[in-house]
């Protein structure tokens, strides 16, 4: 069975593990890399998951997989931005795939976000067609293509732009 949860300071060991695994494994599927995590502190990720929302899915008392939801700077500096909230960091670890596990997680962000704004917006890399449907399926919808959106080892990829109304 899975359960879902908030993450909390005291979580910060399995979330870095959990993270650092994804960013090792699919260093095109996300913003931030390996090694800039990796000199992150377990002070400075609890810390972290004590400020944002972010979500853990455990499976026998194990962390299988995360999700965040934030804010972005400028969301919170400008009054005209601040109905934009962010889907971050979802990943699964490879033994609990297919089990709906990445549904849950972003199913939980959804929850989140809702009361807090109008707007989920999500960025996926082009060749990730399993969380590109998963998003389409919880009604995301695509408003934009970024070329080259990240660069990872010199070679590019193009990011999907994506977006939940949530009212």
């Amino acid at each position: 069975m899975v359960q879902v949860r908030s993450l909390s300071g005291a979580d910060a060991a399995a979330f870095q593990a959990c993270r650092l695994e994804a960013l090792r494994r699919h260093p095109c599927a996300f913003a931030a890399s390996f090694d800039e995590e990796a000199l992150r502190s377990l002070d400075e990720v609890a810390a972290r998951l004590e400020q944002g929302a972010a979500f853990g899915a455990f499976m026998d008392g194990a962390l299988v997989g995360t999700a965040g939801f934030a804010m972005p700077a400028l969301a919170l500096a400008l009054a005209k931005k601040c109905h934009k909230g962010v889907l971050w960091g979802v990943y699964v670890r490879a033994a609990a795939r297919g089990r709906g596990v990445g549904r849950l997680l972003v199913e939980q962000v959804i929850e989140h976000a809702r009361g807090r704004v109008e707007q989920l917006h999500a960025t996926v890399v082009t060749s990730a067609a399993a969380a590109r449907q998963l998003y389409r399926d919880l009604g995301f919808r695509v408003y934009g293509l970024e070329p080259r959106g990240l660069k990872v080892a010199g070679r590019y990829y193009d990011q999907e732009l994506m977006v939940l109304l949530l009212r």
